[in-house]
C-alpha cells in the first residue's frame, strides 16, 4: 500500500463523527470537523503562497494544538515539515532553517523576538507566520475554504525529523510517508492488520477512539509521531497546558479527560509520575488509562514496578527506537509480565551485524554487534550523502539502517542493549557503555538519575566519570561499595559527582556535552580550593 498521512487524515475526518475532540488543551477542545476544516485552510494558504511540492515548512512551538495542525495541513498539502527545538537561540534556528532549505516557518508568539533577524538572514524563508496574539495565524484557519483539497498524493511525501545533535551539529532524517506508516503499524500492540485504505476505513469506524497525551514535547519526534497515529486511528490528543512537566497535572489531565495512553521519555518522566502516585494514592480517577510507552532514553525495571504497583491495568510499552529508524525492539511490563531494564523483544525486521566482519548474524545466533534493521526506515540525511550512506548501508543485496547502537543477541532470543557506540568509554583498553552503568547507579539508593561519561586521563587515557542527583544525600563509599555488587571494577566511575539538576534536552534526552562540561568545572573548582 502506497500509505499517504494527507490521504490518511482525509479518510479518517470523513468517518468520524465531526463533534468528537481531535485535539484537547486545557479548557480548550478543537473537535474533529473543525480540526479538518482548519488544516485544510492552512494547507491552501500555504500553496496560495507559493510553496511547491517537498518545500520544507518548519514549527517552532511548544505543545499546544496549532504545532499538530501546521503539521498535519503540511502533509495535505504535500510539503514537508520540519521540526525545530523551541530552546534554540536564534543562531541555532538559523541553521536548522539554513540546513533545510525551510520556505516557510510558522513560530509560536513567544518567540517573535528570536524569530525577528531570520527573514533578514535567509532568502529562501518566503513565508513566517506568527501564532498566537497580534499574528495572522487564526485569520488564514478560520477563514476560506473548510474542504478537503482533493489532490494526487505520494507515498513519498513525508517530513524532516532533526536529531538532538548531541554528537554535533543537528541533522534532518528524511522520512517519507510510506515507510512511516508501515514503521506505525508494526507496533506489538497492534491488533488488526491494516493493509489498504479500506482496511484502515472500516478500524476507524469500528474501533474505540483512543486518547494519547504526549508527556514529552511534540517537537521530539516521539511525541508528534504518537499523537498523530492516534489521530489517524481516529482519537484524540490531550496536551499539557503548561509549559514545564508536571507529573500532578499529568495525573489531573489523564483522570480529567480520560486518558487511555501517555508517552514519555524514561524515568525522567517516569519517577516523577510514579512519585506522585504514590504521594496521592486514590486521588485520581485512571481507570481508562491502559498504556503507557516510552521511547529515547532508559526506562528501570524499579521504576515501571512502582507505576504497575499504583495501576495494576497498565501494560508499560518501552520501544527501541532512533530518529533513523524505528522499531528495533520493545519490552513490554504489565502485572504479570516483567523484563529486566536494558532487555529487549527484537522487532520483525531486527538484525545483529557483527562489527568487525560486517556480517549479518542470523536470526537465531547469539552474539555481539551494531544493532540494524531491514527496511523500512528512514529515507537518509537531508542534504548530507555521506552521513547517509555511513549509516544506511547495503550488504548482501540487503539495504540496513545502522544508527550507532551496539547490542547483544542472547541465547533466548532477546536483545540486550549496551548503549551507543560514540558513547562507549575505553578505559586503560577495556570498553565501558553508558546505558550499563547509569541503569547501576540508578538502582542505588539516594540516587535518582545519572548520567557517565569519559573525562580525559593520563594513566587510563580515559576515566569513567558520573553526575548524579541525590537529593537527601550519599556517601561516594556507599555508591562504590553497592557498585561492586553489580558491575566490574573498571566500570565503576572514579568520580561521581553529586548535581541539583540533570543537564537534559528539551527532549529529555542527556546532554553529555553540558554534562562533561559541568564536571570540569567542578574539577576545577575543587583544585583551586586545594591549591
Amino acid at each position: 500500500m502506497d500509505w499517504n498521512f494527507g490521504d490518511l487524515l482525509d479518510a479518517t475526518a470523513a468517518n468520524v463523527p465531526g463533534d468528537r475532540p481531535a485535539i484537547i488543551r486545557g479548557d480548550r477542545v478543537l473537535d474533529w470537523a473543525d480540526f479538518d476544516a482548519r488544516t485544510n485552510r492552512l494547507a491552501r494558504a500555504m500553496l496560495g503562497a507559493g510553496l511547491k511540492t517537498g518545500d520544507r515548512v518548519a514549527i517552532l512551538a511548544r505543545n499546544i494544538p496549532e504545532f499538530i495542525e501546521v503539521a498535519a495541513a503540511a502533509f495535505k498539502a504535500r510539503l514537508t515539515h520540519v521540526n525545530i527545538n523551541y530552546r534554540y537561540t536564534t543562531a541555532e534556528i538559523a541553521y536548522v532553517l539554513a540546513d533545510c532549505g525551510a520556505a516557510a516557518l510558522f513560530h509560536e508568539d513567544v518567540f517573535a523576538d528570536r524569530v525577528a533577524p531570520l527573514p533578514g538572514m535567509l532568502d529562501h524563508l518566503q513565508l513566517v507566520v506568527r501564532i498566537g496574539d497580534g499574528g495572522g495565524y487564526a485569520t488564514i484557519v478560520e477563514v476560506g475554504d473548510g474542504s478537503p483539497l482533493g489532490i494526487v498524493r505520494s507515498s513519498q511525501d513525508g517530513y524532516l525529523l532533526y536529531t538532538g545533535g548531541t554528537t554535533g551539529k543537528p541533522k534532518g532524517v528524511m522520512w517519507h510517508a510510506g515507510d512511516a506508516r508501515r514503521s506505525q503499524l508494526e507496533s506489538p500492540m497492534a491488533k488488526v492488520t491494516i493493509a489498504s485504505m479500506d482496511d484502515h476505513v472500516a478500524y476507524v469506524r469500528g474501533t474505540a477512539p483512543g486518547r494519547v497525551l504526549p508527556a514529552c514535547p511534540l517537537m521530539h519526534g516521539a511525541g508528534l509521531n504518537s499523537s498523530m497515529a492516534e489521530l489517524l486511528n481516529g482519537g484524540s490528543v490531550v496536551l499539557l497546558p503548561s509549559d514545564r512537566f508536571d507529573a500532578e497535572e499529568l495525573w489531573d489531565a489523564a483522570a480529567r479527560d480520560r486518558v487511555t495512553r501517555v508517552l514519555i521519555v524514561g524515568d525522567v518522566f517516569a519517577r516523577p509520575m510514579a512519585q506522585a502516585l504514590l504521594d496521592h494514592p486514590c486521588r485520581w480517577d485512571l481507570s481508562a488509562l491502559r498504556l503507557i510507552s516510552s521511547a529515547g532514553l532508559m526506562w528501570s525495571r524499579e521504576v515501571k514496578a512502582a507505576l504497575i504497583d499504583a495501576l495494576p491495568q497498565l501494560t508499560l510499552l518501552d520501544i527501541l527506537g532512533a530518529s533513523e529508524a524505528s522499531g528495533f525492539g520493545f519490552a513490554i511490563t504489565t502485572a504479570t509480565r516483567a523484563t529486566p531494564t536494558g532487555l529487549f523483544e527484537p522487532g520483525p525486521q531486527t538484525v545483529i551485524i557483527d562489527v568487525a566482519t560486517d556480517r549479518v548474524l542470523r536470526d537465531d545466533e547469539p552474539g555481539e554487534g551494531w544493532l540494524a534493521r531491514r527496511p523500512p526506515f528512514g529515507g537518509g540525511y537531508f542534504g548530507d550523502p555521506a552521513k547517509t550512506a555511513a549509516t544506511y548501508r547495503t550488504i548482501g543485496g540487503v539495504r540496513y539502517a545502522i544508527p550507532g547502537d551496539m547490542a547483544e543477541r542472547l541465547p533466548d532470543g532477546r536483545l540486550r542493549l549496551l548503549g551507543r557506540g560514540s558513547l562507549c568509554i575505553n578505559t586503560g583498553g577495556e570498553k565501558v557503555f553508558v546505558e550499563e552503568v547509569e541503569e547501576a547507579l540508578k538502582r542505588v539508593p539516594g540516587i535518582d538519575d545519572a548520567m557517565v561519561f569519559g573525562l580525559p586521563d593520563p594513566q587510563w587515557g580515559n576515566s569513567v566519570s558520573a553526575i548524579v542527583t541525590a537529593p537527601r544525600g550519599i556517601d561516594q563509599a556507599d555508591i562504590r561499595a553497592a557498585l561492586a555488587t553489580d558491575l566490574a571494577v573498571y566500570k565503576i566511575p572514579r568520580r561521581v559527582i553529586v548535581v541539583d539538576e540533570m543537564p537534559r534536552h528539551a527532549s529529555g534526552k542527556s546532554d553529555y556535552a553540558r554534562a562533561v562540561a559541568l564536571a570540569a568545572d567542578h574539577m576545577s573548582d575543587n583544585h583551586e580550593a586545594s591549591a
